[in-house]
């Protein structure tokens, strides 16, 4: 240190130390500014890494959620399926029960009775359009003629 001072001035050191100082500064901001350029180039790279990440992630759940979709859709479908067919077996049974009552009817106001009230036609006449409706035969409907046929007052 003495030697230092000896050959050079205060002056000489204290520009030595500023020049020394600005350096360091001047390599901390290079060394800033490296570090700021690799982070962009990286970063960059890092961004689309990620994104393409966060795609395939989506794309997944997008499966999994179309998976599950199908699955609901199969058990729907067999749902709906069971409901048609107890649907058309009740439809059966409402047309053979009112196959069933009008043959009844019939019966009665054709053999026993020999004529038929207003209501009671109008009666039949509704449970008859349900039958035709549901894709009755045309059995009842020769039944129904012949009720319409019958007096409306008793003899």
């Amino acid at each position: 240190m003495l030697t230092l001072l000896q050959n050079y001035s205060l002056s000489d050191i204290f520009i030595f130390t500023v020049f020394l100082a600005l350096a360091i500064k001047s390599l901390i901001s290079f060394f800033d500014w490296f570090q700021d350029f690799f982070k962009k180039v990286f970063n960059k790279e890092y961004t689309k890494i990620n994104e393409k990440e966060s795609l395939e992630k989506r794309l997944r759940q997008g499966d999994e959620t179309m998976a599950m979709l199908k699955e609901n859709q199969r058990i729907t479908d067999e749902m709906l399926q069971d409901l048609s067919k107890k649907i058309d077996i009740l439809i059966d049974s409402d047309k053979d029960h009112i196959k069933s009552y009008i043959t009844k009817e019939h019966h009665y106001f054709c053999y026993q009775m020999g004529w038929i009230d207003d209501f009671s036609l109008d009666c039949l006449e509704k449970r008859y359009q349900h039958y035709a409706i549901e894709g009755g035969n045309s059995f009842i409907e020769g039944f129904m003629e012949e009720l319409r046929a019958l007096p409306k007052q008793p003899k």
